[in-house]
């Protein structure tokens, strides 16, 4: 008989197991836990508390504090009890977001379980989008080939929109607490929740903030400036020089006259990463979390012509003086007594006002001027149209969560979706309203838009008079741009107004002709008349992958694309593997031939929506290919 294994070596060997958030730590946290089964050794050396501690951090980053200190209360601070807790909430998630992927139809009461969990929901939420943007998930296949499109597509979008409706929630609630007068909330921690509507957790913003204490404060030694407070040579006014200094040389400065319009410079997991000449307020919100973290009294104040840093001096003989972190390169430093009366007279602002100019300003006030920038950069040609759903849903949400004004709410409500309706504004927004007429406006405008979206939901559509379908890339004859069919009517359901000012009645077939919705490359939505429709032909590999990155909603709709080859051209193939997935390569003649068809695959709920549209994309890609319309690149 082989002796056991002392406990210790015993307990060396599952330190080995990969302690990971991926399929590896799971199977390894399994392992650990079958031990238990063996005897009663491996039993011992199975439930050392260190061991599943470290599995339990690797594998749960994020989490909602109420709820973690309730596992560590009822579990008595059992980690391989807390591990097992969180991995029942990891199959509840999996289980509802199941559901919301395959059927359209009770969808947001599975919604509404999930969203519940809040944070708690997040890491599984980020393994199921594999830490990329679902479009990646959009693959191209030959048909009938032995390799599919799968849901990964689709079950990344809604994993990605659920972060996104929890950060939501989480933003709201927070801003709620201010318009109530709480000061509990400070500047930074209520600045960066812009963030979360965008499906950023607040601990990111908080680590990316973070990062820069330390690397200032080692700026700030090099230059030779104490930072103790008791220190004989501490000079307040030259530390908040180095700031920005320091802020400077990492990067940061001032947006250029067109970037004060750009929303990418208005959202901080933008102007922290890539877009770091940004705007006064947003170069205040970095100024303040690295001073604050350096023990300094900043905090923004709402000036007239920009937003500005006070800081207050704890020598009481001493006036207080203000940072102006955007005009640093000039003059960082501005003086109570002379430079911000200067300012203001300049600017017409009386002496009975010029107090609250000078006076640091609450979250709130900040809130709302960053929700006007927000709203007025949405005009802006350069902003992009990806952010533009987000942005103003979060510009008016700040108006509303601040404000309670009820003149606010239709135009919000025109662009909240379903999705928004039952989580954040509901579970959220509406709460924090308690006793405002905006409140009461909202619940009508929710409940409306879930009623009809669950009699959407039960919708079922069959045609046998069209000509295309769900899934085909085509080009606007008269326009030229290219879009992907989404929907579609039997007739033209728009109003009057719009088949009036659309001259829809000059068309051949006029308004009794099939209308399709489509989405096109620049992310917006249109309604397009079967006569306008022109199929693409031999589109290449380039225009579709072009195409799966460039309309971001695509996974909200498809799977992936599937695409024919004439098979005289097969033969001339080239194959590189990506990601464990093998990437086709076909070299076409370069003439007018037709060679291939490509369309994009239904995910569940088109397919309950539409059922004749897989089947008939698959024979229009069967039809015989032949003289065709031409190679679109």
């Amino acid at each position: 008989m082989i002796p056991p294994l002392p406990l210790d070596i015993l307990i060396h060997i599952l330190y080995q197991l990969s302690a990971s958030r991926d399929e590896e730590g799971d199977l390894a946290a399994r392992a650990i836990a079958q031990c238990s089964a063996v005897d009663s050794l491996f039993r011992a050396a199975s439930l050392t508390p260190t061991l599943w501690q470290r599995h339990y951090r690797a594998r749960f980053l994020y989490a909602n504090e109420a709820s973690e200190r309730q596992r560590e209360a009822e579990t008595h601070g059992d980690w391989k009890e807390m591990y097992y807790a969180r991995r029942m909430i990891d199959q509840k998630v999996s289980l509802h977001l199941g559901e919301i992927v395959q059927h359209r139809t009770g969808r947001y009461e599975h919604v509404k379980s999930l969203t519940n969990f809040r944070f708690d929901t997040w890491d599984m939420l980020e393994f199921q989008t594999g830490m990329m943007e679902p479009s990646d998930y959009l693959k191209i296949y030959d048909y009938g080939s032995d390799v599919s499109p799968s849901l990964l597509a689709t079950r990344a979008h809604w994993a990605s929109a659920l972060q996104a409706a929890i950060g939501r929630m989480h933003a709201t609630e927070l801003w709620g607490c201010l318009r109530l007068g709480s000061q509990s909330v400070p500047f930074v921690q209520a600045f960066s929740a812009t963030s979360c509507f965008f499906g950023k957790h607040p601990d990111v913003m908080k680590s990316m903030l973070a990062a820069l204490t330390p690397r200032c404060t080692d700026y700030v030694v090099r230059s030779g400036v104490p930072l103790a407070p008791d220190d004989p040579k501490y000079d307040l006014k030259k530390l908040c020089t180095l700031i920005c200094d320091f802020m400077t040389s990492e990067g940061f400065g001032p947006a250029t006259a067109g970037g004060f319009h750009d929303v990418h410079n208005l959202l901080p997991h933008l102007y922290l990463a890539v877009n770091k000449h940004t705007i006064p307020l947003s170069l205040v919100h970095i100024f303040v979390a690295i001073a604050r973290s350096m023990g300094i009294a900043a905090s923004p104040v709402d000036f007239p012509v920009r937003v500005l840093v006070h800081i207050s001096v704890p020598n009481p003989d001493l006036d207080d003086f203000y940072v102006d972190v955007f005009g640093a390169s000039v003059q960082p430093i501005l003086t109570l007594r002379e430079d911000i009366p200067a300012i203001l007279t300049r600017r017409g602002i009386p002496v009975n006002r010029i107090m609250y100019y000078i006076s640091p300003a609450t979250s709130a006030p900040m809130l709302l001027r960053n929700g006007r920038n927000i709203l007025t950069s949405l005009d802006n040609a350069s902003s992009s149209m990806g952010l533009l759903r987000s942005s103003t849903l979060l510009g008016l949400s700040l108006f509303l969560a601040l404000s309670g004004s009820e003149r606010f709410v239709d135009q919000f409500m025109a662009y909240a979706e379903p999705l928004d309706c039952a989580t954040f504004i509901s579970e959220a927004l509406i709460p924090s309203l308690e006793g405002c007429k905006a409140a009461e406006s909202l619940s009508e405008h929710c409940q409306k838009a879930l009623e009809t979206e669950a009699r959407m939901a039960k919708v079922v559509k069959v045609s046998t008079t069209r000509q295309y379908f769900v899934g085909m890339v085509f080009e606007h004859k008269k326009y030229g741009y290219t879009a992907v069919i989404t929907g579609w009517d039997p007739v033209c359901a728009a109003s009057d107004t719009w088949i009036s000012q659309m001259k829809v009645d000059d068309l051949h077939r006029g308004r009794t002709q099939p209308f399709y919705t489509v989405v096109c490359m620049d992310n917006s939505s249109r309604y397009v008349a079967e006569d306008n429709i022109r199929p693409l032909i031999n589109p290449s590999t380039a225009l579709l992958m072009k195409i799966c990155k460039s309309i971001r909603v695509l996974p909200h709709f498809f799977t992936g694309v599937i695409r024919n080859w004439k098979e005289d051209v097969v033969s001339s193939t080239s194959a590189t593997k990506t990601d464990g997935l093998t990437a086709t390569t076909h070299y076409l003649p370069a003439d007018e031939e037709e060679w291939c068809r490509a369309r994009f695959t239904l995910n569940p709920e088109l397919c309950e929506m539409y059922p004749e549209d897989e089947a008939l994309g698959d024979a229009w890609l069967l039809k015989k290919l032949g003289r065709g319309a031409g190679r679109a690149e």
